[in-house]
């Protein structure tokens, strides 16, 4: 009987001992607290002119009870052709396809935010009334959601401006004309092409109508077909009217053919030639003595 009974409770100890560990490694573990928890706000830029900048405000907060100990990556998508500028104050920017990315470094306290402006270049080609929308995400190691914070934003491109200069030659120096000594230079009696040009500055694609009147120069007579969208109104006069004007960084070239008095003598400087653009007051940001220019005839 007595050994009866011992069997028994060594079999009970043993059932113990084997069933203890087991069922421990069973029971679920407590998930580790969050070291931080972050948000994202976001101011958007108000309409913003094609060819200029908007500020989007980022602003990433620590919500949770630690510290950052990693950095906290935050992605801007901005469609192109836009582009984040830059940012204030600076950070790199890491480009991709359709944004921008930056880093915020470990150590953002509790409660506290990290704020960047962002440049955010709308591109000289969008249309006016054009609704741009992207979304800033944040991503950090420590925060149990890892899927990113994410907002969206939104905002609407203002019409265009297109800053309007005129001048008389066929050159092009940095990506734009300039007066090349020559050009508007003939014999007497001779027929000669005036290389006009009306350029535009920018920030934006021209989208309105522009007018040009022309004069050219004394003892100069227009002859041969107007330019295109052009109308001579007298022996010495063209009125000249564009859908729109050109692109930005690029001109429109107008080329009235002039005969020159076979009276002149060589050396002869023929003056009273001039330029001026008529552009949209909608549209033109520049001063106006941009839209005018005097050109002479040489007679050599």
């Amino acid at each position: 009987m007595m050994r009866t009974l011992r069997a028994v409770a060594l079999a009970a100890l043993s059932v113990l001992l084997v069933a203890g560990p087991a069922q421990a490694g069973a029971r679920p573990l407590a998930a580790p607290p969050a070291e931080a928890m972050v948000s994202v706000e976001i101011c958007p830029p108000g309409d913003t002119v094609p060819g200029e900048t908007g500020t989007l405000e980022v602003r990433i907060t620590n919500n949770g009870p630690s510290a950052t100990s990693d950095a906290t990556l935050v992605v801007v998508h901005f469609p192109p052709p836009g582009v984040v500028q830059s940012a204030d104050p600076a950070v790199p920017l890491d480009y991709f396809g359709t944004g921008s990315s930056y880093s915020i470094p470990a150590g953002l306290a509790p409660g506290a935010t990290s704020v960047e402006k962002l440049a955010l270049y709308v591109a000289p080609i969008t249309l006016p009334g054009t609704v741009i929308n992207g979304d800033v995400q944040a991503f950090y190691p420590g925060d149990p959601d890892q899927s990113g914070h994410t907002t969206p934003y939104s905002f609407t491109t203002a019409d265009t401006k297109a800053h309007m200069m005129v001048g008389a030659s066929s050159a092009w120096s940095a990506g734009h004309p300039v007066p090349q000594p020559g050009d508007l230079t003939g014999h007497p009696g001779a027929t000669i092409n005036l290389p006009l040009w009306v350029y535009n500055a920018g920030p934006s694609y021209s989208r309105h109508p522009i007018d040009v009147n022309i004069t050219v120069p004394e003892m100069t007579t227009l002859t041969g077909t107007a330019p295109y969208n052009c109308t001579a109104t007298g022996p010495r006069t063209l009125t000249c009217h564009f859908g729109s004007g050109p692109r930005y960084h690029d001109a429109i070239f107008i080329d009235p053919a002039v005969v020159i008095d076979a009276s002149t003598t060589a050396g002869q400087v023929l003056t009273g030639g001039t330029l001026d653009v008529i552009p949209s007051p909608e549209e033109d940001s520049g001063p106006m003595s941009d839209w005018h220019t005097d050109f002479v005839v040489t007679v050599d």
